[in-house]
């Protein structure tokens, strides 16, 4: 009862009325959207598309990795600008709790519209693209932005959205090139480097928080807050790991088997 009870005084102790504001502050907010997200990826989008030619939209994915690309850097601005305000490298305790605060607001609906991505393998009929681990991992991301926007854990949370954008930056930049020229896609160097950056990303992340916490009088987030990212985390990276043997060793294993 001790740890429902923790749970339920964080949860309504630390609402950040700087967001309180917003409709998608609301919890129903994000489960709502999640819903309706698996709904057109695993069902209407399938079925309207079923009798139809993939579409072409190289120019929408452009514009969208384009705006992707400088909404991730500005994040990424703001983070390190946040980061370098605090005393200490580990327990992060920034000054500048405003732009924290905005830069939770801006990940968070960065996150919402990521997942207009998916939406976008189905328009192309690249379904296969629409896989467990990409589905789960934006599902996931928004139910962790959402926690960060509506509730105020501390700022270590800087270090989650911050590598996050980094990491996306570079990702959609080689998404940018891939659409304006189809070439680009075949450099599986590229794909294996983002795949790798990806899980040093989640190793990262998942060091700093626990680092933070197991530092006397370092404030970070609630302990079970921490073992739910920690769980969160370590699947995620075996997912990519497991994503990373499939497609680029066993692949390259098999191409070799055949020459």
């Amino acid at each position: 009862m001790g740890i429902i009870t923790d749970i339920v005084d964080d949860l309504t102790g630390n609402i950040d009325p700087r967001h309180d504001a917003y409709i998608a502050s609301s919890p129903y907010f994000p489960c709502g959207f999640l819903l309706a997200y698996i709904f057109i990826i695993k069902i209407l989008g399938p079925k309207l598309m079923q009798n139809r030619q993939p579409y072409n939209i190289k120019n929408i994915l452009i514009g969208y990795n384009l705006i992707q690309i400088l909404v991730n850097a500005f994040i990424v601005y703001e983070g390190t600008y946040v980061y370098f305000s605090n005393s200490n490298w580990v327990c992060i305790d920034t000054t500048e709790k405003d732009l924290l605060a905005d830069a939770r607001k801006n990940y968070y609906f960065l996150k919402l519209l990521d997942c207009v991505e998916t939406v976008f393998f189905i328009l192309r009929k690249k379904y296969q693209q629409a896989s467990f681990l990409h589905i789960y991992h934006h599902t996931g991301i928004v139910i962790a932005a959402f926690m960060g926007f509506r509730y105020d854990f501390g700022d270590t949370v800087l270090i989650i959205g911050g590598l996050n954008s980094l990491t996306h930056v570079l990702m959609y930049v080689y998404y940018l090139l891939s659409a304006l020229d189809s070439r680009w896609s075949k450099y599986t160097t590229i794909k294996k480097g983002i795949t790798i950056l990806q899980i040093v990303q989640l190793n990262v992340i998942l060091f700093s928080l626990t680092t933070a916490k197991l530092i006397p009088g370092c404030k970070s987030v609630p302990p079970y807050t921490l073992f739910i990212w920690t769980l969160q985390n370590v699947f995620m990276i075996n997912l990519f790991v497991r994503f990373y043997i499939r497609s680029y060793v066993n692949n390259q294993k098999s191409v070799s088997k055949k020459k």
